[in-house]
């Protein structure tokens, strides 16, 4: 079974589990801004890494931002970068 996302934002988010999930683990009091992230499909410059790493690296910051992340492998780990370019 495919799960469909709305866009790029939900599936980083929903990677990691619910829009309530993700925004304890970035501390907000409430769910909102992550269903303003998914609603814009624009996750903050500052909240991308961490959201991609919370996600296992599923959905890369080249994906959430091309504008911040213009290559593939920007943003990424070393680990993982050895690992995508092995694929």
């Amino acid at each position: 079974m495919t799960t469909t996302y709305k866009n790029i934002t939900d599936k980083a988010v929903r990677t990691v589990g619910r829009v309530s999930t993700v925004a304890r683990l970035f501390n907000f009091k409430t769910s909102q801004s992550v269903a303003n992230w998914i609603e814009r499909n624009k996750v903050p410059s500052e909240r991308v890494i961490k959201l991609c790493e919370l996600g296992g690296w599923v959905v890369t910051p080249h994906e959430l931002r091309p504008d911040l992340y213009p290559e593939p492998t920007h943003g990424l780990p070393t680990e993982q970068y050895s690992i995508t370019q092995a694929s």
